[in-house]
Order: C-alpha cells, then sequence, then structure tokens
C-alpha cells in the first residue's frame, strides 16, 4: 500500500473512532440533545412547527435533517470533523451559520476541526463593510402583481450618509411571470421557489423608485456588531438553497424575519405570522419589537418630477418643451427665469426616463443631455421643491377586515377578507386610488337562514391618478361570485380599464369593464363604472359609486351608491353605505350601518 492511501486511511479510522467516542459520551449527548431544541439552532434551520420550512434537501446533511433538528445538528457536527479541506466548498465556509454556532456552543470542538481561511468569504463580507442593516419598504406598486402588496429587502450599510454604496438583500421568488392571475395561483399554492439574493442597493432604488415609481421607507434596525454578524453569516449560508414561495405566508417580508431571528433569538418575530405576512404588517412587528432606531421616507422619481413641474403645470410652452423630441430652446426664450429654470429641469429628468425605457438612443441622449444642462447652468440655482411627506404606511388601518353590518330590510351581514385594502376602507397610509381584495367573502343572516352573499376570490382596482406629465391607464380585475338576477349565485370574471382624474384627496375614475358570468350556461355583459372618492381628512372619507351594466338578452342593472366611512383607530372604523339598484325595472332600495374590524 502506497504511504499516502495508508495516511488517508489512518485519518480517516481516526476521525471515525474519535467521532464514535465523542458521541458515546454521555456529557457530551446530553449537551447535543439540548442545544438541538435551542431556539437559536431552530431559527438557522428555519424551523417552524414540526419541520424546516427550507425546501432543498441539500441543505440538511442528516436523512432525516428537515424534521429532526437533533438529528441534523448531530450530522452537521460529524461533517464538520470530517472535513479536512481548505477551500471555499468546504463545510465550514460553504455552512458558516451553522458552522460559527456550533464551535460558539461547543468549543471543545475546535481542537478536532480543521478551520479553513474562507478567503472569498471574508473578501465578501470586507466588500460589504457592514456596520449597519436597514430595513427597506418599497410601497405597493399595483400595477405590478408581484408587488401589489409592497416590497421590503434588507440593506447592508457601511456608512449611513452614502446609502447608494450598501447592498441589498433580497428574497423573492424566482419569476418572469407578469400575468396576475397566473402569478397569484402559482404564488398561493406554492409554485415558485424563494431564495435570497445579495446585489448592489443603487440597482433596488432604481428599479423600486425610479422605474416602478414606488415611494420607499427606510427603518435603521438597532442591532450590534456581533447580530449583523450572525446575519450575514446567515445570509451566505442561506443564499445557496430555496424554499417553496408563498404569495401571502412564506413571502418576500416572512422569509426577511428569519435573518432578524437568527440575529436577536428572542425577538419573537416568526411567532407572529401563521397565515398571512403582508410587509406592512412585518413592519410593525418590527417596530413594537422596538428594533428600529430611525425612519427615513424617500419619494418615488414620479413625485420628484411632479414637484418640479409645479411652477410651470399651467404653462402649456414649457411642459411642451420638457415633454417634446427635439428640445428646441428657442421656445422657451419667453419664459420668465423660474419657469424656465422648471422647464429645463424637467426636460432632463424626463429624458432620463426616455433613455431608460431605451425610447432614445444614447447618442441623441447625450446630445440632448448636456445642451440642456448647459443652458440650465446659465440660470443659477433654483429654489428646492417642496415634497409633501405622506402618511408612514405603518399608520394606515391593519391589514384583515371583518365587517359586521345591520340593514335595513332586518337582515344582518358578516364580511371578512384576508386582505388588504378596499374602496371603503381610508386612505390614510395606503396609495390613493390602489384597492386589492383578497379572499372577500359576504354572508348574510336573514329569516334564520344564512346565505353567501358574496365572495371575491381576487380583486383589483387601480385607479391611477393622471397628472400634466403621466398618463396612466386605470384598471380593474376581478374573480369571483355574486347574486344579479332572481338572487341567484353567479361565478364570475371581470377585466376593463379607465381614466382617473384629479387629486389624493379628490378623484374621479370612469372604467368600461366586460364581465363573464357563468351559472348553468354563460352570460356577456358590459358596464360603465363611474366614482367619485373624496378623503378630507385621515380619518373620513366620502365616496359616490354608480354603475350600469347591460346583459345580453336587453337585461340591465343600473347601481348607484354613496358612503361614508370614519375611522376611530388603526383596528376600527363605522361605515354608512346606501345603494339604490334597479335590476330591469325591479327598484331595491338598501342602506347599512356596519362596524370595520381590523386585525
Amino acid at each position: 500500500m502506497r504511504p499516502i492511501h495508508l495516511k488517508i486511511l489512518l485519518l480517516f479510522v481516526g476521525v471515525f473512532f474519535f467521532q464514535t467516542s465523542l458521541f458515546s459520551n454521555n456529557n457530551f449527548s446530553d449537551k447535543i440533545s439540548t442545544l438541538s431544541s435551542d431556539k437559536e439552532w431552530h431559527n438557522i434551520l428555519h424551523f417552524r412547527d414540526g419541520e424546516s420550512e427550507i425546501d432543498d434537501e441539500r441543505f440538511f446533511f442528516a436523512k432525516e435533517g428537515k424534521q429532526n433538528p437533533q438529528a441534523e445538528l448531530k450530522a452537521s457536527i460529524e461533517k464538520l470533523i470530517s472535513d479536512k479541506s481548505d477551500d471555499e466548498n468546504s463545510t465550514f465556509c460553504y455552512y458558516p451559520s451553522r458552522s460559527t454556532w456550533i464551535l460558539e456552543k461547543l468549543p471543545e470542538l475546535k481542537k478536532e476541526i480543521k478551520i479553513p481561511q474562507c478567503i472569498a468569504l471574508q473578501k465578501e463580507k470586507k466588500v460589504l463593510g457592514a456596520k449597519y442593516v436597514t430595513l427597506v419598504l418599497a410601497s405597493a406598486h399595483i400595477n405590478s402583481p408581484a408587488s401589489a402588496f409592497g416590497h421590503t429587502f434588507l440593506r447592508i450599510d457601511n456608512n449611513p450618509h452614502t446609502p447608494l454604496l450598501s447592498y441589498a438583500v433580497n428574497y423573492a421568488a424566482q419569476t418572469t411571470e407578469t400575468n396576475g392571475f397566473i402569478y397569484a395561483y402559482q404564488g398561493l399554492f406554492g409554485g415558485y421557489k424563494g431564495q435570497y439574493s445579495i446585489e448592489p442597493y443603487y440597482k433596488k432604488l432604481k428599479e423600486y423608485s425610479d422605474l416602478e415609481q414606488r415611494d420607499v421607507w427606510e427603518y435603521k434596525l438597532n442591532l450590534t456588531p456581533e447580530e449583523i454578524e450572525r446575519i450575514l453569516n446567515h445570509i451566505f449560508e442561506i443564499r445557496h438553497f430555496y424554499a417553496d414561495y408563498l404569495f401571502l405566508a412564506e413571502n418576500c417580508s416572512y422569509n426577511l424575519l428569519w435573518l432578524i431571528e437568527v440575529a436577536k433569538p428572542n425577538s419573537h418575530l416568526i411567532e407572529q405570522f401563521n397565515h398571512k405576512a403582508i410587509p406592512i404588517d412585518t413592519i410593525r412587528a418590527i417596530l413594537s419589537a422596538n428594533l428600529v432606531q430611525t425612519t427615513i421616507y424617500r419619494a418615488s422619481k414620479r413625485k420628484n418630477i411632479l414637484a418640479l413641474s409645479r411652477p410651470i403645470e399651467n404653462n402649456s410652452v414649457a411642459l411642451a418643451f420638457a415633454q417634446s423630441d427635439d428640445y428646441e430652446l428657442s421656445s422657451i426664450k419667453n419664459l420668465t427665469k423660474k419657469e424656465k429654470i422648471a422647464a429645463l429641469s424637467l426636460a432632463t429628468e424626463l429624458l432620463k426616463i426616455k433613455r431608460s425605457h431605451n425610447k432614445i438612443s444614447n447618442k441623441d441622449y447625450l446630445a440632448h443631455f448636456l445642451r440642456i444642462l448647459k443652458e440650465r447652468s446659465k440660470l443659477g440655482k433654483r429654489t428646492k421643491a417642496k415634497q409633501i411627506k405622506p402618511s408612514a404606511p405603518q399608520e394606515g388601518h391593519l391589514s384583515t377586515k371583518t365587517s359586521f353590518s345591520y340593514l335595513n330590510n332586518q337582515s344582518i351581514s358578516l364580511r371578512t377578507k384576508v386582505a388588504y385594502h378596499d374602496i371603503y376602507d381610508n386612505e390614510n397610509g395606503y396609495i390613493s386610488g390602489a384597492y386589492i381584495n383578497f379572499l372577500d367573502t359576504a354572508i348574510e343572516y336573514k329569516d334564520n337562514k344564512l346565505k353567501l352573499e358574496e365572495l371575491n376570490i381576487l380583486e383589483i382596482k387601480s385607479y391611477a391618478i393622471q397628472d400634466s406629465i403621466f398618463k396612466p391607464i386605470s384598471w380593474e380585475v376581478a374573480l369571483g361570485a355574486k347574486r344579479i338576477f332572481n338572487n341567484e349565485l353567479n361565478s364570475y370574471v371581470t377585466a376593463g380599464a379607465g381614466i382617473t382624474l384629479g387629486s389624493n384627496k379628490l378623484f374621479v375614475y370612469a372604467t368600461l369593464t366586460p364581465t363573464l358570468y357563468y351559472r348553468k350556461q354563460t352570460q356577456e355583459s358590459i358596464a360603465t363604472n363611474i366614482g367619485v372618492l373624496y378623503n378630507p381628512s385621515s380619518h373620513l372619507k366620502f365616496g359616490l359609486l354608480g354603475k350600469n351594466e347591460w346583459f345580453n338578452q336587453n337585461r340591465e342593472i343600473k347601481e348607484i351608491e354613496p358612503f361614508f366611512t370614519y375611522s376611530f383607530s388603526q383596528e376600527a372604523a363605522l361605515n354608512f353605505n346606501y345603494k339604490y339598484t334597479d335590476r330591469d325595472g325591479v327598484k331595491e332600495k338598501e342602506s347599512s350601518l356596519s362596524l370595520f374590524w381590523y386585525f
């Protein structure tokens, strides 16, 4: 036998006997048993309710590791002892979170485990230069089905004054799907794999603030250097593996909580979320746990552009120049200095958007950009436009709602929805005109009988307000069941589009929506929907909704519905609603007083 083979054999035999004697030691076995029940170990494994939420089998060393933390701990120790490699794929470097924790809890193993240098891992940590961790909330973007509830991620900061040089830690479904219904279905039933990733923060900021026109809220976390190190080790370990992505439960916001739990095992964040974890709810949980030091608001690119346009919002010449394709400077020579500054500044920002959307070549972009900047430099400084800070997302009503209603026909109605924000809810903390209902169910009790009145599986209304610069199309989609003629329940699917005008406080929308109904046979309709919504304060909301729906076979339904809602708190509101309905000449008048309970 060759000497090198003999050495390998002796090493193997030595490791085998050491492990055998180690785990046969009663004191050591008792330690393993105790540590395997430690909350810190369960957090590292994402272990909850009897099994790990990591679905990638490569994450586990033990065959039964997904369901057995003790077996996984024992197998991890055995792997660390037997692995004598010194490269980046060694057990210690590839699994730094569990490896570091095991050595902290069992320091006697340091004599038996070869601890490699992990050069590549240390370089990555050095690049990050982590001194602070910030939780970032990109506000809801209703035109993106993947981000209808908003999106959260962590930012790893080296210097609080240079956030653009930081890095973002993100958890997301691995998909390019843009169809809202397909995304919702796949996301609800774990059809996507979710994974963590690390990328430069400026890319995330550009994606969420500039391109998607979303406000950004930053929550600097109260973490010690040791806790930040635990987060980093866990990110570098868990990023290699996937878990089934569940749109309402195990989503982006929920999985970020695991990182914070690893850093602060006694924060008890994960246990607060069982069936849903909407981003704003996780923000509230983190705030309630006193884990936030400071909060910073960053307005979207759209809001910044609108602030630039205020001095010239009624000046057609200035607006035409800013939105033109040739940027003819002679067209604004008669404007006042203030108007010229606004027109040129606005033109610069809109030109950047054109380039980012590939609506202009890089050559033409640079030519126009430099010419506009040269002209702008002649005019000196401008007064910075005042940006109105909206209510923070956490100040809005809670995301699940149950309504108790008393109707004038002496019936009682119970309505509940899993999420999130509908047209009757006050807008404080939410985006005006953006509504999404998920699993919204209404049951009515009358004459000692219960009946299902309505079921909205998914309803999205995007009443995006048009202005002098941006002209978004309003749209709505819905899938569910409701009663139309003869008090019969029909399933339906609808989709439509239109326009919305006004401001966040007062706006008017109009949409056209074709609908397909089914009960024994299909029937089609098309409806015009008009509404006026007024939000005079954070507590009060008025609305007037109207609908005229034409069916085949010359049938028609007309509806007029005024309402108002008054919020007492984030948990409760009072709603009065009056609905006049004309179904083929059969007129109904219904008024209701409802208590909204949010939780």
